[in-house]
């Protein structure tokens, strides 16, 4: 449970730099993830969504015993970054630079979450 914990933590951290940086300073977040973001509208609407998936891990993290089922949403959630980053690299759309470091990361979080939360 504490690895599971641990995790959580990390990701709520995570999530959370990463969801402001597009809300409220997506000049940084062009230059930290190497692309455009020619879309101001879009790119808040997703700095805010990826706060409320911080909020939610923290909330998980909060009271895991009560709240572990919750874990299953962020797994699909970072499988499915996973895929779409996966699916943009081999298409072209964008490039390993782009798409690797956060394609990585997500794969990272989506193995530990299913492998924490099956410890029990």
């Amino acid at each position: 449970m504490k690895a599971l914990r641990n995790t959580l933590l990390v990701f709520t951290i995570y999530t959370a730099i990463v969801g402001i940086l597009f809300l409220f300073a997506p000049r940084v977040a062009e230059s930290a993830f190497q692309t455009r973001l020619p879309d101001a509208a879009l790119t808040m609407l997703y700095g805010q969504v990826v706060l409320v998936i911080a909020f939610a891990a923290w909330l998980i993290w909060s009271d895991v015993a009560a709240l572990r089922k919750m874990i299953w949403a962020l797994v699909f959630a970072e499988a499915g970054h996973v895929v779409i980053f996966l699916w943009q690299l081999i298409s072209g759309i964008s490039t390993f630079a782009q798409v690797g470091p956060p394609m990585i990361i997500a794969a990272i979080f989506t193995v530990l979450f299913v492998a924490f939360n099956r410890k029990g």
